[in-house]
């Protein structure tokens, strides 16, 4: 997320964690990402992927999303 966040460590957008039987994880690191980008829009919002897209990547499972570099074409 560092190399790749816009605004670098000015980042304001949002945060999301989606998160597979590992709520200790996630939690984790959204603690980090918190202390790593202190102009974040609100809190890390973490959220369960389910039992059905769980079983397919694997409990434990721990994605993390944000707004990024431009896609260039």
């Amino acid at each position: 997320m560092k190399e790749h966040v816009q605004d670098g460590a000015d980042y304001s957008g949002k945060c999301y964690i989606s998160q597979s039987a590992c709520m200790g994880d996630a939690k984790a690191v959204a603690e980090l990402v918190e202390q790593a980008f202190p102009k974040l829009q609100g809190k890390v919002e973490i959220n369960d992927i389910g039992t059905t897209i769980g079983s397919h990547t694997g409990p434990g499972t721990v994605a993390l999303f944000f707004w990024g570099d431009e896609r260039k074409d």
